[in-house]
């Protein structure tokens, strides 16, 4: 092992740069010298945000890593000095499941993505590392010949997949189900600083572990996706300003005509904000309905021209951007919409964002009844905090059933009963008072009436009681991730505090 002398400044990825200051927060705070070990940088005592500043650690080490190579350095250094490894990217988990004391390890600068492949039955795929935003990887496959994209993703463009993967992220496409479900390949450095590679065809238990492996069997790597060419269909996006009254009267009637409409669509969102006029209180009585659907009709590339003489229907300035019409575009152009008007990661909102995820009765009618009760429970809420609140709003995806066992919407019988989830975003800005609190209380009762589970990304760890409902509802799940857990990691190298309750071997 070498040691280099400390640096002056830091790598140049690391520098601020006249675009990267506009388009993103920093997510490191350097402020002690750089050091090298064995070619590997790293900072010492720098303090770490996540992208909403809503949580913070100072790591002993923050190591920028370029290489294979470079991974394989920190986990001997890691396990000479007895430490604990967690990675990061852009920090936009809400979860501490990056949070760390030990050895943090940002893997931004691991960006490579290899030429796609064509696969002996027609299929295409792409190896990426995972410190790859989304935006990198759909402006790479724009480009091929012939155009390629991930059927669905997630909508933020400014993600890495490392993030994506790991968590298991989701868009918004019914049968597209999480990202980590196109996975056919991921490559893992584990704790003894051993390549492991994951397939189906190698260990298909093992593999399904792996494609969401919440960060628990070493680093990252790399992975491989299946993609889709842009050719084979775009996706056109309507756009409508709906009563509740027409598909949440409660009971089944609401509930089937839900259903006709989220089957009908390869995509479905819902969102709402509590009040029908920003800095107003009275009650809203419209949701936003977003839809997408294939079609083999050309790309509009004038898309201002076809909303030019639509006005603004939302006067929050969270959703300005939002116009009623449609519009025909190429498939990343449809998944990645802008919220705040100014561009991905550019707003000036921060927000928490508490989510979970439930199984949908045939007709739907457990959903009905539980946005109900929701949008009951935000108005209540976002009147009380008024004015000091800057914004609550609710967001609704729908998905089919992951088939990875550590999804937070995974089903045993997802390839049989082809089940719909419903996946419901709570969001408020960070400033809101009382937030946490508020959401956290609102997903218990998820949990205890539908059997919800939260995302792993987002706000879960203050919900009342959650940890020994995860560990009753993931049981057998949680005995799998150990088992592949414990053959790459039996030292504990990558558990952390948010996971350690989950994974003690205990009777509950």
């Amino acid at each position: 092992m070498t040691t280099d002398p400390v640096l002056d400044t830091p790598p140049a990825s690391l520098k601020p740069t006249a675009a990267s200051a506009v388009e993103e927060e920093p997510t490191f705070m350097l402020g002690s010298p750089m050091a090298i070990v064995d070619g590997v940088s790293f900072s010492s005592g720098d303090n770490w945000t996540n992208w909403a500043n809503t949580l913070s650690a100072t790591p002993e080490r923050l190591f920028y890593p370029n290489t294979l190579e470079d991974l394989q350095v920190i986990i001997r250094e890691a396990t000479e000095n007895k430490k604990k490894v967690r990675c990061v990217g852009n920090g936009h988990s809400w979860s501490g499941t990056a949070v760390t004391q030990d050895y943090m390890v940002s893997i931004n600068n691991m960006s490579k993505i290899d030429m796609p492949v064509k696969g002996e039955d027609g299929g295409w795929t792409v190896t990426i590392e995972m410190g790859v935003e989304v935006k990198e990887l759909d402006e790479f496959l724009r480009k091929h010949d012939p155009p390629l994209a991930l059927a669905s993703n997630v909508m933020p463009t400014d993600i890495r997949y490392g993030g994506i993967l790991t968590m298991g992220c989701h868009g918004a496409g019914l049968d597209s189900r999480s990202v980590s479900d196109t996975l056919t390949e991921i490559t893992i450095v584990n704790a003894y600083g051993e390549l492991h590679i994951y397939s189906e065809a190698d260990d298909s238990e093992a593999f399904n572990i792996a494609c969401i492996n919440l960060g628990l069997l070493g680093i990252v790597y790399n992975a491989t996706l299946k993609l889709t060419p842009m050719s084979q269909y775009r996706l056109r996006a309507i756009d409508s300003y709906e009563p509740l009254a027409s598909y949440f009267q409660g009971g089944s009637e609401g509930g089937l005509k839900l259903k006709e409409l989220v089957l009908s669509n390869d995509s479905t969102e819902i969102l709402y904000w509590p009040h029908d006029k920003f800095l107003q209180t009275d009650k809203n009585k419209h949701f936003w309905l977003k839809q997408w659907k294939r079609t083999q009709d050309p790309a509009e590339s004038h898309v201002l021209e076809k909303y030019k003489d639509q006005a603004p229907t939302v006067d929050h300035p969270a959703f300005a951007a939002f116009k009623v019409g449609e519009v025909v575009k190429e498939i990343p152009d449809t998944l990645h919409f802008d919220v705040t008007g100014e561009g991905e990661g550019t707003g000036e909102t921060k927000l928490f964002d508490a989510s979970a995820a439930f199984k949908l009765l045939p007709d739907f009618s457990n959903f009905v009844e539980c946005f109900n009760e929701l949008l009951e429970k935000n108005y209540e809420f976002s009147t009380s905090q008024f004015p000091e609140r800057i914004m609550t709003c609710l967001e609704v995806r729908f998905v089919r059933a992951s088939r990875k066992l550590m999804s937070f919407f995974y089903d045993a019988q997802a390839d049989e009963e082809e089940a719909v989830y419903c996946v419901i975003n709570v969001l408020g800005a960070r400033d809101t008072p009382g937030f946490v609190e508020y959401s956290q209380d609102v997903l218990a009762g998820w949990i205890d009436k539908y059997n919800a589970k939260p995302h792993w990304a987002k706000l879960w760890e203050q919900i009342p009681g959650v940890i020994p409902s995860l560990r009753r509802e993931y049981k057998d799940r949680l005995a799998v991730l150990n088992r592949v857990r414990k053959t790459q990691d039996p030292f504990d190298m990558f558990v952390n505090d948010t996971w350690r309750p989950l994974l003690e071997e205990r009777k509950d």
